[in-house]
């Protein structure tokens, strides 16, 4: 198991590592579009978003899908989990993660 930020899906806790260097690669026209996410997300930014979390979420639980990914995320675990991948992986300071935590 990957150390990072422990966060609640679904009702199950999970170990959210940060991304790794070939998922930064990977995801980083992604990666943009979460610092644009206000109001209602687009359907492109709700895509970034599950793709972001199922990424980082499949180094500690490889078996967990997008789809399923796709089932447990909702506007309210979205606004915790996007700051603390973004954060635990360097993106942002600690203090922007932080203030995504309410």
């Amino acid at each position: 198991m990957i150390d990072g930020v422990s966060i609640s899906l679904g009702g199950t806790e999970y170990v959210v590592p940060a991304l790794s260097f070939k998922q930064l690669r990977n995801l980083q026209p992604k990666l943009a579009t979460l610092g644009t996410v206000k109001g209602i997300p687009s359907e492109a930014q709700l895509d970034a978003v599950a793709e972001v979390v199922h990424a980082a979420l499949s180094r500690n639980y490889p078996d967990l899908t997008l789809d399923q990914v796709g089932d447990m995320l909702d506007l309210t675990n979205m606004k915790h989990i996007v700051p603390a991948i973004m954060g635990i992986s360097g993106l942002v300071s600690e203090g922007e993660a932080l203030a995504g935590k309410s």
